[in-house]
């Protein structure tokens, strides 16, 4: 193993950042990761009790990636010390709640976050047979991406959002839970259907765009409405908190739906769209800044029309 290979990947998702963001993109996000820091040392200042919750959320979030990172297995196969790339991946992600951790003083939870490290090392659950049959069928047909998704996550999807709702008089935990479940959702849009499918599902593609979006914010929703309301009546004084997060969750997956269309190939998975979700990401976890993600929604809307009207007027099959 040469001494690059462990940086591999966090080089690649560089790469990635630098082609899908322009300069003041980048600079958005630097200080958008300065604000997480900020924001986490504030809040765990003011009441040290957090930091238990904020620690285990952040290794659960990062448990439930590894779990359904659609490249481990190409990984693993291709890429010498892909263990050790991973590893160093998520220890690069977690790096801005570490340092929240440790200028806090909370040495002890701090100490907790180096475990996910290990998560490459652990054993994946393989998803096999039909799962969540019964709740696929509140499902409709043409969001196909969520019933995928149900069938590639049942049942620790559902046990996950079981979780954020039992524990939702915890500060911080729900919301960490909850953002899994978003990103999970965000990650479902990866996958292109093919074309006749995408000509079943609505005869142009404004229509489309606005079910697809529509369909995907309504669901995600009926997910994290529970969890936010039962937070809010434990905490009162977070309602803001909660009422941000919970909208710049449902622009997420706006965001990862519309950005899937404006790259849209039939057949195909769209892992690059990665990088970008990501990002998007960043920004609808932290109150007030999910305004990043609606602009990069807004922008990406053309998009997504003039790339699906190739395909609603295109007249080979």
């Amino acid at each position: 193993m040469s001494a690059a290979a462990p940086l591999l990947i966090v080089r690649l998702r560089w790469y990635q950042l630098r082609h899908a963001l322009p300069v003041y993109g980048i600079v958005l996000l630097v200080l958008a990761v300065c604000a997480t820091v900020w924001l986490m040392r504030t809040m765990l200042m003011s009441d040290a009790s957090y930091a238990p919750y904020v620690a285990g959320g952040a290794l659960l979030t990062v448990w439930g990636l590894h779990q359904r990172r659609a490249d481990l297995h190409f990984l693993l196969r291709h890429v010498p010390g892909a263990q050790v790339a991973m590893a160093v991946e998520y220890g690069v992600l977690l790096l801005p709640l570490l340092a929240g951790l440790v200028l806090a003083g909370a040495w002890t939870w701090a100490a907790l976050l180096p475990l996910v490290c290990t998560l490459p090392w652990l054993p994946v659950v393989r998803a096999s047979g039909v799962r969540a049959q019964w709740l696929r069928t509140f499902i409709p047909v043409r969001l196909f991406e969520w019933r995928s998704l149900l069938q590639r996550t049942h049942p620790g999807g559902l046990l996950l959002w079981l979780a954020a709702l039992a524990f939702c008089w915890l500060p911080v935990l729900p919301l960490f839970l909850l953002g899994a479940i978003a990103l999970m959702a965000a990650g479902a849009q990866e996958q292109c259907e093919p074309r006749s499918m995408l000509l079943a599902t609505a005869t142009d593609a404004r229509t489309l765009l606005r079910h697809k979006v529509r369909g995907a914010m309504l669901l995600l929703l009926v997910v994290e409405l529970p969890v936010l309301v039962g937070a809010t009546v434990a905490i009162p004084a977070w309602w803001w908190i909660h009422a941000l997060f919970g909208a710049g969750m449902l622009v997420l997956v706006a965001y990862a739906v519309v950005l899937k269309y404006a790259n849209y190939v039939p057949n195909e998975r769209l892992d690059a769209n990665n990088a970008n979700v990501g990002v998007a990401a960043v920004f609808a976890i932290l109150p007030g800044l999910c305004v990043v993600p609606l602009i990069m929604l807004l922008t990406e809307w053309r998009n997504a029309r003039a790339n699906l009207n190739t395909y609603f007027h295109a007249h080979h099959p």
